[in-house]
């Protein structure tokens, strides 16, 4: 049986890409930012918590890159995926 570990939380400005297979728990992004990343809330990804480019910064953190991010706003639409 093959199981997607990854997951896309969309939002106006951001979409929020996980690999959970790729993850570390490290939590830094829970402990970083509680107000968009909050494990006991579902989706536990919330993309209005914060304005885009401080969630992008804040994933960019993430030491595993389990956390990636496409800016929909930006004329040059950034991928880090």
């Amino acid at each position: 049986m093959f199981i997607m570990s990854k997951k896309v939380y969309k939002g106006e400005e951001i979409e929020v890409y996980f690999d959970a297979e790729k993850c570390i728990h490290s939590g830094v992004c829970v402990k970083g930012m509680p107000e968009v990343f909050d494990l006991k809330k579902r989706p536990w990804v919330n993309t209005a918590g914060a304005p885009a480019d401080k969630i992008a910064a804040h994933i960019d953190t993430c030491p595993s890159g389990a956390l990636t991010y496409k800016l929909k706003t930006s004329e040059n639409k950034t991928d880090k995926e």
